[in-house]
């Protein structure tokens, strides 16, 4: 059945050997070359939806139903200023590459939420209660006071605390009367410095936390393409506004005959904006300062928080951070293992739904859905990772079909568990029963995705012989496989050897020889180990308190580390706990089992002395402040490895295998640390911000700041020079409230004629057309994203001039390049590495 001579070769190479799979609760065995198989299967499968999803006619459809909420919304806030949103959040954070006809919105109450649109506003007064018993886990009570009460008082109960529902029906309601009214006709007449009629202002959750952090007078957007843009017109639907508990949904037909065969389902959720991160989570203290991700959740962590309008409790809330989920996403590509399983698993989801429909003997409720699938993949990053280049190898695309039934294998389990942590808030379950639900709909819903899988047992038994697409996937993994084991070698081949104690320290960068450095960690792993604490730091003081009201968190951001002897015990005591929990979590050893009290006791007495040792330091009494981090990585360094010299019986075997684990992820991951820092520079926004700073005083026309900026060689810039060739380009400044400044940038149109004839007249960075070549690599192959990393996506030509300026809007496009997007799990971009080494060699 399968060739034998493939299997053999396979088997010889020690980079592209698959094992054999044993699925525990789907009662399957795959063996290699199925597996083999079902990674073509899937690549195929997936590459045809991607072609499906992009019609042209539900392209148009989702932009013009997207300018339609646009308008509704615009007129919902012009009726009722409580209701305004200057923007429209885009919830679809976690959705497949496949287009659909489904689209998710937030709605931000700008009036309640943080931080405020513009300085001069006044701060709501309310305060935020969460874990509270008779509510359940992941929700959060506001209570309001004083002015904001008497504001959105109609919108509370007798205690005072703000009721989702009717904050719900209100905006029903405010919607319903919208889509009657023929005003706004068209977003030159809406107040863009608090609705959102433009294309530039719909955004996603992560773009929206920083553009906030950004002074409004630094703000540039993209308005609607022609010369009279008009909103879509309701009359030329049928709408349809549904209140559920589950939000705001909305059935929009066409009538238009060239789009009535699309109906696009739209879901709202209410929204109040917090500029915190919710205390009822264990995320991130939870992650090890060894994992590879460590500092990714930590980064993810201060994207701010919304309390939303889900769920059937009148005055609860619903905690969601949808910008940290886009976080940990986005630091995968499209085209990665990562996002290739969830989109595999979202496209299995598709088909378990269209199959309901079909059985006219049993009934199957809907039980699984993507977010629970969002969450099992999740979960798995966090708890199989071992060290950056393992986890970097045991993703890499050959293990793609062993990734996808495994996490399915493991979705079973939990179905027949009815027992799913919310990622974040783990007292939460995903799969707890709603009421109507039996145990045997639990157990048809495993049964609906053992079917689904014995279906991709039976496909992985084809014959591949002599398939050009199967060899050239093949082959795209083993030179995939090449590259990634060199990465390993090269950076295990420069670990330094093991240290003894009398190497592992030295007194050395003071002339008094107090300051201890750890001799083998470079000085780029105690840079990378220093932002790890410092986002730990920062996590601590951003994180929302019990009963905390607007002031509390208004005086966390005006924070600064006063205390420098408090936030080291606060960072030793926090590695301590990690160390503890990870060496008892970890072991077998039945008589450390049952001795595990006795440990705990011992850890945290020793831990204690060593806390108070630290309080009496004088050297750290007399510490004012840090000059930078790492003479904080510095101090934390010799203080665990003092502890561990101390305490050599009950913290040494503690602590040992924790700090080797620092040391080894720290020495792989300080490779990228060029890669983290240019994702992490504000360079670009800094530059636009001068650039509207400047316009909006008068002191510039955007034409001249545009040239400037060009030839200062900003990306933004060189985008929306680009923008202009193509077509005249509206720009949008809002300095401060009811100041709004709209500016048409166009080419003469002597100039126009030359760029459309190919004249050379004006030279721009796109002059050189990209020579088109035969492929030869597979679509979704690391090679050939390096190789179309610089050339336009295809298909741009049917995208919708609403959604083009959408996502080329200088702020949209700044922020989306600040995600790492990489094809392999790890830190940064292996090619781009090997070539900064200087390591790469053509063979």
């Amino acid at each position: 059945m399968f060739n034998k001579k493939r299997s053999e070769s396979r088997k010889s190479a020690r980079f592209s050997r698959l094992d054999e799979l044993v699925l525990p609760n789907s009662k399957l065995k795959f063996c290699p070359d199925q597996l083999q198989n079902l990674n073509y299967i899937i690549n195929k499968r997936l590459q045809q939806n991607i072609s499906t999803g992009t019609e042209k006619s539900l392209l148009l459809a989702r932009s013009v139903s997207e300018r339609l909420i646009q308008r509704l919304m615009c007129g919902a806030g012009m009726l009722d200023p409580r209701f305004s949103s200057k923007y429209l959040i885009s919830n679809s954070q976690h959705k497949s590459n496949h287009l659909s006809n489904k689209l998710d919105y937030i709605i931000r109450l700008d009036t309640l939420s943080l931080p405020t649109l513009y300085e001069a506003d006044t701060n709501p007064k309310y305060s935020i209660t969460e874990s509270e018993s008779d509510y359940p886990a992941g929700y959060a009570r506001i209570k309001l006071h004083t002015s904001t009460f008497k504001i959105w008082g109609d919108f509370t109960n007798s205690q005072g605390y703000l009721r989702r529902d009717k904050v719900q029906a209100r905006l029903v309601e405010l919607l319903a009367i919208a889509a009657s009214k023929e005003v706004p006709s068209t977003p030159l007449h809406v107040d863009e410095s608090v609705l959102c009629g433009i294309p530039g202002k719909v955004v996603d959750s992560y773009s929206l936390y920083n553009i906030l952090k950004v002074p409004p007078d630094k703000h540039v957007y993209y308005g609607p393409g022609g010369n009279i843009p008009r909103f879509p017109d309701p009359r030329d639907f049928r709408l349809a506004i549904v209140d559920e508990p589950s939000g705001i949904r909305l059935k929009i037909e066409f009538l238009s005959p060239a789009l009535s065969n699309i109906t696009i389902d739209v879901t709202i959720l209410v929204a109040v904006g917090i500029d915190s991160w919710p205390s009822s989570t264990d995320f991130p203290s939870r992650i090890s300062l060894g994992h590879s991700d460590c500092l990714l959740y930590h980064q993810a962590t201060e994207t701010g928080t919304y309390l939303v309008g889900f769920g059937v409790h009148s005055s609860a809330w619903q905690i969601r951070v949808p910008a940290a989920e886009q976080v940990i996403l986005s630091h995968y590509g499209t085209n990665s293992t990562v996002r290739t399983v969830l989109d595999m698993m979202y496209l299995i989801l598709d088909d378990i739904d269209r199959s309901r429909g079909t059985r006219k003997h049993q009934v199957s409720y809907k039980i699984l859905s993507k977010y629970l699938l969002l969450t099992i993949l999740l979960e798995d990053l966090e708890c199989n990772s071992r060290n950056p280049i393992t986890d970097m190898l045991s993703w890499a695309p050959l293990y793609l079909s062993t990734h996808l039934l495994r996490l399915l294998d493991k979705v079973v389990a939990k179905l027949l568990l009815e027992k799913q942590p919310n990622y974040f808030f783990r007292k939460s379950n995903l799969l707890v029963n709603p009421g109507h639900l039996s145990d045997d709909d639990y157990i048809i819903e495993a049964n609906n995705l053992k079917l689904i899988m014995a279906r991709l047992f039976d496909e992985s038994l084809m014959s591949t012989r002599g398939n050009e697409d199967f060899n050239r996937i093949i082959q795209a993994q083993e030179s995939e496989m090449i590259l990634l084991y060199k990465w390993k070698d090269l950076v295990e081949g420069l670990l330094p050897p093991p240290g003894t104690r009398g190497r592992r320290f030295c007194f050395a960068g003071s002339k008094n020889q107090q300051e201890i450095a750890h001799t083998q960690y470079t000085v780029r792993q105690l840079e990378y180990i220093g932002m790890l604490l410092n986002k730990m730091l920062v996590v601590k003081q951003n994180i929302l308190r019990v009963d905390h009201t607007v002031e509390d968190i208004l005086n966390n951001q005006n924070y600064h580390h006063d205390h420098p002897l408090e936030d080291i015990i606060f960072i030793l005591v926090t590695i301590m706990d990690q160390a503890r929990d990870q060496y008892l979590s970890n072991q077998t050893n039945p008589a450390i089992l049952k001795n595990r009290l006795k440990i705990k006791s011992n850890f945290n007495n020793h831990t204690s002395r060593l806390v108070d040792m630290m309080r009496k330091d004088k050297e750290l009494i007399s510490l004012v402040t840090f000059e930078d981090d790492l003479s904080l990585v510095k101090t934390i360094l010799k203080w665990l490895y003092r502890g561990m010299d101390q305490s050599k019986r009950y913290l040494g075997p503690i602590l040992r295998p924790y700090l080797n684990n620092i040391f080894a992820s720290s020495h792989a991951i300080s490779w990228h640390l060029e890669s983290i820092k240019d994702r992490i520079s504000n360079d670009e926004l800094a530059a636009l911000g001068s650039f509207a700073e400047l316009v909006n005083s008068g002191k510039i026309t955007p034409a001249q700041g545009l040239i400037d900026s060009v030839n200062k060689n900003w990306s933004w810039a060189k985008n929306m020079l680009t923008m202009v060739q193509k077509n005249t380009l509206r720009v949008i400044y809002i300095s401060e409230r009811g100041r709004v400044y709209r500016h048409i940038l166009s080419l003469p149109s002597y100039q126009r004629k030359n760029v459309e004839s190919g004249s050379k007249t004006l030279e721009s960075p796109n002059d050189k057309k990209e020579i088109r070549r035969q492929k030869t690599l597979p679509n979704r192959s690391y090679f050939n994203s390096i190789l179309n990393e610089k050339s336009e996506p295809e298909g741009e030509d049917i995208i919708p001039q609403h959604e083009h300026l959408k996502i080329a809007s200088p702020l949209n496009y700044i922020l989306n390049k600040k995600h790492r997007k990489g094809e392999h799990r790890g830190s940064g971009d292996i090619f781009k590495a090997l070539a900064a080494m200087q390591k790469l060699s053509v063979s």
